[in-house]
């Protein structure tokens, strides 16, 4: 019998009970030889196999698989032992296949493995499940080993446990339980090591600074040979379920502690649950069992509360929720509650039973508060309605809608019902509307407050103005809001803008004023320079042709001193209304002719005064006198201006008005100068002698006589005034002279402002004894002092007074002053300030690049302080005002001369 294994005859017998099926393939995969044991497959059959390609036969992803260890086999020589899968239709196989090398063969060694592996793949599965749900329900496997005193912890449950065993003192694990919780683990561990196993436990732990609810519990206990204990169970984290537990301990003690009150009952009225405020509200013990108890029976009146319940139960279908229904007077046993609101729901229990939640709350206090407020919102809304203020209010949240309105400058009437609910889309043209939302946008976005002025149009076209200003609002109460309000402040902005007016006049006419007084002092102090000085020379000297020559200069500056005085006086009387106008029927032609002979004579060189005769007939009703001025002042005032060409004047008829008009081939007027020229102490040219009263007063005495008066003009061509003046008036007005004032002012021609060279003397006389002047200075080497000074009776006079001494040069204006200091490098300047084409303080600037040594005594009829300080700070050494006397214009000049070395013919 020892034998059986071993005898030969047995092989073929043993090989069918326990080999694999062989087969053989050659180096192409080809089946050469087949021998199937183990296998009742119908893919597997030698008649199937034999001579063919096996490799190829293989499903692709199976070949992927072999085929590389096939040729491994080839190759190398060595064994290859892999499992395969073989999906064949529907059906999926495994196998074990063991390749060898065979000669210059492979010998494949078949094994069928598909029931094992389907086992494995389902015991893998279930392993897989039990992980999942030991995750999903934190569960854990540990040890205990009370030999080494060790705990050991694998698993899920998200404390210490980890998939890989851990190990851990139990004298370190138990300082992370709560030291509370100690003394009963400590008891629970010893009762297992003994064998009572039975129950678990809860207790917690403190880990990673957080405390977690745990529960152990024991499936195994096993005592070893040594007394060794060893127990083995699971692990559970509990925090979930614990803290859930807490949760609804924490909410069932709110709901009693609630001021709502909380019921809950079956559908046929059975209460399951009341809270303490419900108990209190009807009467109820703390220690009554509700469930005995029916809703609707716990008040007086079941009845009706019965018929209540029943409707409410009816209009309350499964799943929906009911809100904010309310109920007056529902506690007869308290009537100090006057309403309650409620809201319900249906909840199905464990039981599948429906039991309705009840809620409601008292809102006494609110129905008063509310009451309260409709009270005041009246009276506010009223207060409103009647304040000049248009007041918005716009919901941000719900794009903007009204909530409320009173009023705008545009849609004033919307009443405040039809607004609600609406924004601006729904009154306003799409431009304007889009306007406004961005606007409200923008606020809404930044909070930032806007503020603004604008002018609008109410619903009838009036302007109007409007304070508007916009404003974010935000509060924990509500949400956020924008608040818009205009103030109507129309009559405001037009008193405002008046009082700018009134301001920018005020301010006008002081700075003119100011400047009247300068170029008054200017004016003024020029011809008096002139009398004062020229009365002394005549005082001594011999000469007659001489004396008279002065006393023809004097007369000329007292008639110049004389016009000016009567025209300030002049505007002053008529502005007042004391002067009298005597409106008498005139002829215009005779008058016209009258100024003709009268201001022909004054006619500058080079220009022709031209009476342009008209109707000779008409007659007009006004003040001769006053047109006489007026005609005159308007030629004298061309005449200024006009150097060559011609000055002409005349009239003619325009309807019921009779025009006149006075033009010249002047200058012209700047077009920006020309509303200005009637403006009191207005200069068009700063240069040119005058107050600048002369076109005021002619406007003022034609506004006086009824009519009107205009300019145009063109810049190098020429001016033209007119004015106009009634033909007839049926009401003459006459205002009576409140003082006697003699009326030869306005009578005499003269009035008219002249030009410079009004002396009669001959300008080229002065230059020729000049130059023979200079000659003679030059041969006894006197000291030079260059004279700048525009106006000749000046000059003259410093002439009469310095040229005996001194050898004078003369320029006229403030450029020529410049290039002939170059030319002569003069001992001593005297400087004008007010000169044309550059003022003395300009040219002394420049003089003092040149020369810093050069003495300059600014010589001039302005005399404030501010003048002299200009005059200062430009370079002059000294200053003195016009009119001045011999004797310190000489004394000023030795002085200035003594301290550059110079020798002064004048020194005493």
């Amino acid at each position: 019998m020892k034998n059986i294994l071993k005898n030969a005859e047995n092989a073929e017998k043993l090989l069918e009970l326990t080999s694999d099926t062989m087969i053989l393939l050659d180096r192409n995969g080809i089946c050469v030889d087949i021998a199937v044991h183990n296998a009742d497959l119908w893919f597997l059959k030698e008649n199937q196999l034999l001579g063919r390609n096996i490799l190829q036969l293989l499903p692709s992803v199976t070949y992927r698989q072999v085929y590389p260890e096939f040729k491994k086999v080839l190759a190398y020589k060595e064994v290859s032992a892999r499992n395969y899968e073989l999906t064949i239709g529907s059906e999926t196989y495994f196998f074990k296949c063991i390749m060898r090398p065979y000669e210059d063969m492979v010998l494949c060694q078949y094994r069928d493995i598909t029931e094992r592996s389907q086992r494995k793949r389902e015991l893998e599965k279930k392993n897989h499940e039990l992980n999942e749900i030991q995750k999903a329900a934190l569960i854990g496997r540990w040890k205990y080993n009370s030999g080494r005193q060790c705990f050991y912890y694998t698993g899920h449950s998200g404390v210490m446990c980890t998939a890989e065993e851990q190990e851990i003192p139990l004298q370190d694990y138990t300082m992370y339980i709560l030291p509370e919780d100690r003394e009963i683990f400590g008891k629970w561990l010893a009762q297992n090591l003994q064998g009572n196993t039975e129950n678990s436990i809860d207790y917690r732990i403190l880990f990673k600074k957080r405390i977690f609810y745990i529960r152990l519990k024991t499936f195994s206990h096993e005592t070893l040979p040594d007394g060794t204990g060893i127990l083995e169970g699971y692990i559970q984290n509990i925090t979930d379920i614990q803290q859930r537990r807490n949760d609804i301990t924490l909410l069932t003690h709110a709901i009693n502690n609630s001021t709502e009150d909380i019921f809950a009952a079956r559908e046929d009225g059975t209460l399951v649950f009341a809270n303490r405020r419900f108990r209190e509200h009807h009467n109820i013990s703390i220690t009554d069992d509700v469930s005995t108890l029916n809703i609707y029976r716990i008040n007086a009146n079941a009845q009706q509360d019965e018929n209540s319940w029943q409707r409410l139960i009816k209009s309350l279908r499964k799943g929906e929720k009911r809100n904010g229904f309310i109920l007056y007077h529902p506690l007869p046993e308290h009537p100090e509650v006057l309403s309650m609101e409620g809201s319900a729901y249906w909840v199905t229990s464990d039981k599948g039973e429906a039991i309705l939640w009840g809620f409601s709350r008292d809102i006494t206090q609110r129905i008063r508060n509310e009451q309260q407020i409709k009270r005041f919102s009246q009276i506010l809304d009223k207060t409103i309605e009647n304040l000049p203020a248009g007041i918005v209010v716009k919901d941000i949240q719900s794009g903007f809608k009204y909530l409320y309105r009173n009023r705008e400058s545009y849609n004033r009437n919307i009443p405040l019902k039809e607004a609600l609910g609406k924004d601006d889309f729904d009154f306003y043209p799409p431009e304007l509307a889009q306007e406004k939302r961005k606007q409200d946008v923008e606020i809404a976005r930044t909070g930032i407050e806007k503020h603004w002025i604008t002018e609008e149009h109410d619903q009838n076209g009036k302007s109007i103005f409007l304070d508007k200003r916009k404003v974010r609002i935000e509060s924990n109460d509500f949400p956020p809001i924008l608040l818009s309000i205009e103030w109507d402040i129309t009559e405001m902005e037009r008193m405002k803008r008046e009082l700018l007016v009134a301001k920018e006049k005020a301010e006008t006419s002081d700075q003119l004023k100011s400047a009247f007084l300068a170029n008054m002092s200017h004016e003024i102090r020029t011809p008096l320079n002139a009398i004062v000085g020229f009365s002394r020379i005549i005082a001594e000297s011999t000469d007659a042709e001489e004396r008279q020559n002065y006393y023809d200069i004097v007369e000329a500056n007292n008639e110049r001193l004389l016009q000016l005085i009567n025209e300030i006086l002049d505007l002053s009387k008529i502005e007042a209304g004391i002067v009298e106008f005597t409106i008498t029927p005139v002829r215009l032609h005779p008058l016209c002719k009258e100024i003709h002979d009268a201001l022909k004579f004054r006619c500058p060189e080079g220009v022709e005064l031209v009476y342009e005769a008209s109707d000779e007939e008409i007659t007009v009703e006004g003040d001769k006198n006053r047109i006489f001025q007026v005609i005159s002042n308007l030629i004298g005032n061309a005449f200024k201006f006009t150097t060559r060409g011609s000055v002409g004047y005349g009239y003619r008829r325009k309807g019921n008005e009779i025009e006149f008009y006075v033009s010249d081939t002047g200058i012209g007027i700047q077009t920006d100068k020309l509303a200005k020229v009637f403006e009191r102490f207005v200069k068009v040219n700063t240069f040119a002698q005058g107050t600048g009263l002369g076109l005021s007063i002619c406007k003022t005495i034609i506004e006086r006589l009824g009519g009107t008066i205009s300019v145009c003009s063109e810049v190098g061509k020429g001016t033209t005034f007119t004015f106009t003046l009634p033909l007839a008036k049926d009401k003459r007005e006459t205002a009576e002279e409140q003082n006697s004032v003699s009326e030869t002012s306005f009578n005499t021609p003269g009035n008219a402002e002249t030009g410079n060279n009004t002396y009669g003397l001959n300008e080229e006389t002065h230059e020729h004894q000049a130059t023979q002047t200079t000659g003679a200075s030059r041969d006894t080497r006197q000291p030079t002092i260059l004279i700048a000074e525009d106006t000749d009776s000046n000059y003259i006079l410093a002439k009469a007074i310095l040229g005996k001494s001194y050898h004078l040069e003369r320029a006229k204006d403030g450029m020529e002053a410049v290039t002939m200091f170059e030319e002569l490098h003069p001992d001593l300047i005297l400087m004008d300030m007010k000169m044309p084409n550059l003022n003395g303080l300009d040219a002394t600037k420049i003089i003092r690049e040149l020369s810093p040594g050069i003495p300059i005594i600014a010589l001039t009829a302005y005399a404030y302080e501010h003048d002299r300080q200009a005059a200062l700070d430009a370079g002059c050494n000294d200053f003195l005002i016009k009119p001045y006397t011999q004797e310190i214009l000489k004394e000023l000049i030795n002085k200035y001369l003594k301290q550059t070395g110079v020798s002064s013919p004048d020194r005493p």
